[in-house]
Formats: C-alpha cells, structure tokens, sequence
C-alpha cells in the first residue's frame, strides 16, 4: 500500500498495488496419499460453551484428564475455586477464597500433583498469605479453615505485604514435589526478602 501526499491538505487514501506473482515461490499442495484418510481428521476435539458466573483468571486440565479447574474472580474481596467434570461439564467442586467484610484477595493458580488427583493453591489475604491441599470432593467451611496452612505465623512475619493492584498474582506460588510435599516460595516485599521451603501436608508443617 502508498499513500499519496501530492494533495496538499487533502485526505490520504489508500491505494492497493498488485504485486506480480514470484514464480520462484514455494507452493504446497495436499498429500494425495492422505485423501482417502481425510474423515479421520475430522471432529477430533469436542468443544461445549460452559458459562462461568464471574472472569476466570486461569483455567487448566487436570492430568487425569476428568476435570477443567479454574481460577474467578467475583471482586477484589472474594475468589471461588471451582472444578467441571470434562464428560458432563457440570460443575463439580466449589470453593470460596475470602468472602468477608475485611478481605483482600489475590490469588492465581491451582497446582496438581502427577497423577492429577490432588491438587494446591496459595493466596494472599490483605498481607496473609495461605496455603490450602484439596482433592477432587467438596468440603464443609470449617473443614477448609481446619485444613488450612498460615504462612505467616510458620514463618513469624507480618501481614505488611501488598500485592499489586489490578493484577492477580498473590507474590507466592507451590508445586507438588511428591503427593504430600510441596515447594513453596513468596516475596515478602516489606523487608525484600524471598522466602523458600517445602510443606508436609501429611504432618501440616514446613520440614525444610
């Protein structure tokens, strides 16, 4: 495409030029060894439209390939964790991150463990940060705060910590080493300082 500037002042228009054809480029034409194999390529994937209630902030399939997991966001006090059976696409797990009065949540990401069958998540509640270890069943509120590791009195520091606004990352991630241990790493970003361990969830402490 030109413009042409000659009309002082005027509106520049575009104007297509037709390129002659390069009889030296490379062309490719379809393999007719594969005609007679066309149908097998045809609806390899399945797609179904599953309408979430609030902006999913990440989405991933378990390795077990049963679950779709994702991450929404209702607004800056409460996250929902939810899970969506990959053969039915009904929801099939549920489960709230903050909710109250005070809260102030950033979270991320969902882990899983090889098999896909366990999975872990870390948030960050106005400066405290969380830790949490699921399956694949629904569980009661009490049972989450029960279960429910606090990074902050394990590691005897405040909750001074401020995410950035309008971004969801908490400033701490974790990943399954093996089904019960868990790498944990944060940024504790009123003294500078990064913090690394690894939790037994068997034991519910940091063994290193």
């Amino acid at each position: 495409m030109t413009y042409d500037d000659a009309d002082s002042g005027g509106s520049d228009q575009e104007e297509e030029i037709n390129e002659p054809e390069d009889p030296n480029a490379d062309t490719y034409k379809p393999n007719l060894q594969f005609k007679s194999y066309a149908a097998l390529f045809n609806n390899l994937t399945k797609e179904k439209k599953v309408a979430t209630m609030w902006p999913i902030i990440t989405c991933m399939i378990s390795y077990d390939s049963t679950r779709a997991i994702t991450v929404t966001k209702k607004d800056d006090r409460e996250f929902w964790i939810r899970m969506y059976n990959l053969e039915t696409y009904e929801k099939t797990f549920n489960e709230q991150v903050g909710g109250q009065p005070n809260s102030f949540i950033r979270c991320k990401e969902v882990e899983q463990n090889y098999q896909g069958n366990k999975y872990a998540f870390v948030y960050i509640d106005d400066g405290k940060f969380r830790l949490r270890v699921m399956g694949k069943e629904e569980r009661s509120p009490e049972t989450v705060q029960k279960e429910e590791f606090d990074i902050n009195k394990a590691l005897g520091i405040n909750d001074y910590t401020m995410p950035i606004q309008g971004f969801a990352d908490p400033f701490c991630t974790c990943s399954f080493i093996t089904d019960d241990r868990i790498f944990v790493q944060l940024f504790y970003n009123y003294e500078l300082i990064h913090y690394h361990f690894i939790y037994d969830h068997s034991t519910r402490k940091i063994e290193g």
